[in-house]
C-alpha cells in the first residue's frame, strides 16, 4: 500500500483561521450593520445566527461529498465559494440579502473544518493525530482571539462592508494553494458506490460511534452552550464594563491556545483517559468557579476552562476521526452535526432557564452536568482503529 501523501498543514491552519473568522466577524459589527440598514439589533441578529445554523445543517450533505469527490477538492471548492458568498455579503443591498449571503457562506464554511479533520485522519497515525489536530486548531483559536477586537476596530474606522470584503478576498486567495494541493494529490475513493444514506446507516450501526455522537451532543449543550453567557453574567451580576468582561473572557482563548501548543506532549504524558479526566475536572472547575467566585478568580478559571475544553474535546475529536475510517468525511460530518445540534439545544435551554433560576444556578447546573458527561466519556470505549 502506498504511504499517505504529505499533509499540507500550514494551508489547513489558514483554512481553520478563515473559517473561524467567518463565525466571529459579525459579532462586534452587529449594531453597526443594524444602523446601516435602519433596523434594530434584534432584526439584524439573523446575520450571526444564519451563518452558524447553515454551517451545522450543511454537514450531512458535505461530509459524504468529501468522501466521494476527494477531501482536498471539497475543501478548495468550499473555500472559494465561501469567499464569493462573503464578498456578496459585503455588497448586500438589504438586510435580507446580507442574511442570505451569510447563510450561504456558513453552509460552505461547513465543508472546511470537519473535512480538514477527516483529511488529517487519513494522513496521520492515530498515535500522532491529536498532536496534529492540536496544531491544526491553532488557526481556529487565533480566529477566536483576534477576530472580534480587530473587526470592531476596523468597523469603527472603515465600516462593516470593507471588513466582509477583505475576508472574502482572503478566502478566495486561500483557495489557490488549496486547489494546487488538490491537483497534485490523486483523489482517494472511500466506500465506492455506497450512497450517503448507506454511509450514515453504516456509522449508526456501530455502538462505539453511537455513544460518541451522543457524548459530543451533550458536550455541545453543556461545554459549548453555557460559556457564551459568562460575559453577560460578568456585566449584569458583577457590574463589569464590556471591556472588563471581554478581558476576562479572553483568558479562555489563551488557555485554548496553550493547549494547541502542547497537545502532543499531553497525549504522550497522560494518555486519552488522563486528558478526559483532567479536562472534565477543569471544565467543572471553570463553570463552578464562574457560579461561585469573584471576577479575578473567574479570569483564572476561564484560563483553565479554555485549556480543559481543548483537552476534553480534542480526545472526542480524535476518536470521531476513527468512527468511520473508510468514509472519514461522513463520520466527521455526523460528529460536527451532533456538536452543533447540542450547542443550539443548550443555548435554547439556557435562554429558557435563565429567567427562572438565574446565572449562578445555571452555571452550577452546567458544571454538574459536565461532571456526569466526563464520567461517561472516561468509561466509554474508544472507536475502533485501523
Amino acid at each position: 500500500m502506498n504511504p499517505p501523501a504529505p499533509l499540507p498543514l500550514p494551508v489547513l491552519i489558514l483554512t481553520g483561521f478563515l473559517s473561524g473568522t467567518g463565525i466571529r466577524v459579525a459579532d462586534p459589527l452587529l449594531a453597526l450593520i443594524a444602523s446601516g440598514f435602519g433596523a434594530s439589533v434584534a432584526a439584524a441578529a439573523p446575520v450571526v445566527a444564519g451563518f452558524t445554523l447553515a454551517y451545522g445543517l450543511a454537514q450531512p450533505v458535505l461530509g459524504p461529498l468529501g468522501d466521494r469527490l476527494g477531501k482536498l477538492r471539497l475543501i478548495a471548492g468550499c473555500m472559494a465559494l465561501y469567499g464569493a458568498a462573503t464578498l456578496a455579503a459585503a455588497l448586500a443591498p438589504s438586510l435580507g440579502a446580507l442574511t442570505a449571503a451569510r447563510a450561504v457562506a456558513g453552509a460552505f464554511a461547513g465543508g472546511l473544518i470537519p473535512v480538514a479533520i477527516a483529511l488529517i485522519g487519513d494522513r496521520t497515525s492515530y498515535e500522532t493525530r491529536q498532536a496534529t489536530l492540536g496544531r491544526f486548531m491553532t488557526g481556529m483559536v487565533m480566529a477566536n482571539l483576534i477576530t472580534a477586537p480587530l473587526a470592531g476596530v476596523a468597523g469603527d474606522a472603515v465600516g462593516w462592508r470593507p471588513v466582509f470584503g477583505l475576508l472574502g478576498l482572503a478566502a478566495l486567495a486561500a483557495g489557490v494553494p488549496l486547489w494546487r494541493e488538490a491537483a497534485r494529490t490523486p483523489a482517494v475513493a472511500h466506500a465506492p458506490g455506497v450512497g450517503a444514506l448507506a454511509r450514515y446507516a453504516m456509522l449508526l450501526r456501530r455502538p462505539a460511534a453511537r455513544r460518541l455522537l451522543l457524548l459530543v451532543g451533550f458536550e455541545g449543550a453543556l461545554a459549548f452552550g453555557a460559556p457564551p453567557f459568562i460575559g453577560a453574567f460578568l456585566v449584569e451580576g458583577h457590574g463589569l464594563s464590556f471591556t472588563g468582561a471581554g478581558l476576562v473572557l479572553g483568558a479562555a482563548g489563551l488557555g485554548a491556545l496553550l493547549y494547541t501548543r502542547i497537545a502532543g506532549w499531553l497525549v504522550r504524558r497522560f494518555g486519552e483517559r488522563g486528558l478526559l479526566v483532567g479536562g472534565g475536572a477543569g471544565l467543572v472547575l471553570w463553570l463552578g468557579g464562574v457560579a461561585a467566585a469573584p471576577p479575578p478568580v473567574v479570569a483564572a478559571t476561564n484560563l483553565v476552562g479554555g485549556f480543559a475544553l481543548g483537552a476534553f474535546h480534542g480526545v472526542l475529536q480524535a476518536r470521531g476521526s476513527e468512527m468511520l475510517p473508510e468514509s472519514r468525511s461522513t463520520g466527521m460530518a455526523a460528529f460536527a452535526f451532533c456538536l452543533f445540534v447540542g450547542l443550539a439545544a443548550g443555548a435554547a435551554i439556557v435562554g429558557a432557564l435563565l429567567p427562572l433560576i438565574g446565572y449562578r444556578a445555571l452555571f452550577a447546573g452546567a458544571a454538574a452536568g459536565i461532571a456526569v458527561l466526563a464520567a461517561a466519556a472516561v468509561g466509554s470505549e474508544p472507536t475502533a482503529r485501523r
